[in-house]
């Protein structure tokens, strides 16, 4: 994990740089949990910490590696403030952790992509024989990819053989060298449609397969579909077509943990405003 200061005066001149400007967070110090450095959780994680600066609080900005690391150290008491996908708002939620939204990211989508001259171009293709890359352990990708076959193995599943794949727990950026070297028969990415990766793998010949189980549209979370389906329109440069996919909706959120509104007044309505 990386973590790092956002100082007052860079605050009050927002739009800066963080920089590193003391050792050790103090003892009331804000800490923002945001994933992987240069993805969009930290720049909006940036964003926060600004505004909370602005208010006076020192705050640190830490990063982890997606989601389901970003719940855990909130529900650890390791960050004041998360951004995360609803899956793992659901996942923490199951362990009785209790968690509450006070603004919205966006919605990013999750995608099922085949290397060039496969055999296979959707996810019912996949069984016990076949290798998934799904990012690396506690990333969003990862924790989409475990909450979907917990649900297709669970009370309300049909047990598909496609959640018997297994799961490649390494960089998505490793894909095309994964796939020359037969590593993987597959490739899942949540992200936000149309991103370089997505894109730069179907400029690669790579094909953007379908992404659908029953029992996945069935689930449902706080009284709608835990993962929604949309039809998702990207624009490949170079070429004079464009990719369709219905694609499952994965929205994320600016999370607190549940007892703060109740324990400092002031920072919860401090973040409150600084999430909008």
């Amino acid at each position: 994990m990386r973590n790092f200061l956002i100082p007052a005066v860079l605050a009050l001149a927002a739009p800066a740089a963080p920089a590193l400007a003391q050792s050790e967070p103090g003892e009331n110090a804000v800490h923002v949990a945001v994933g992987q450095q240069g993805r969009g959780y930290e720049k909006r994680g940036e964003e926060i910490a600004q505004r909370l600066g602005q208010r006076g609080h020192e705050v640190w900005i830490d990063n982890y590696e997606g989601s389901d690391a970003i719940s855990l150290a909130l529900c650890g008491d390791r960050a004041t403030v998360g951004i995360m996908q609803i899956d793992a708002i659901y996942a923490r939620e199951q362990e009785g952790c209790d968690l509450k939204t006070v603004g919205s990211y966006g919605d990013e989508y999750a995608f099922i992509l085949f290397p060039p001259d496969s055999r296979m171009d959707e996810l019912s293709d996949l069984d016990e024989d076949s290798r998934i890359l799904v990012d690396t352990i506690g990333s969003g990708t990862e924790l989409f990819w475990r909450t979907i076959v917990s649900i297709e193995t669970g009370d309300h599943g049909n047990g598909s053989d496609w959640a018997s794949a297994k799961p490649v727990h390494d960089l998505t950026l490793l894909a095309r060298t994964l796939a020359e070297q037969g590593a993987i028969d597959a490739m899942l990415m949540v992200g936000v449609a149309g991103n370089e990766e997505v894109i730069g793998l179907l400029q690669d010949g790579w094909e953007l397969g379908e992404l659908y189980d029953k029992d996945i549209n069935d689930m449902e979370f706080r009284g709608k579909s835990l993962y929604a389906r949309e039809t998702v329109e990207m624009e490949v440069p170079g070429h004079f077509f464009d990719e369709k996919n219905d694609a499952y909706v994965v929205p994320s959120y600016i999370v607190i943990g549940g007892g703060l509104q109740s324990a400092d007044r002031k920072l919860y309505g401090d973040i409150v405003a600084a999430s909008q």
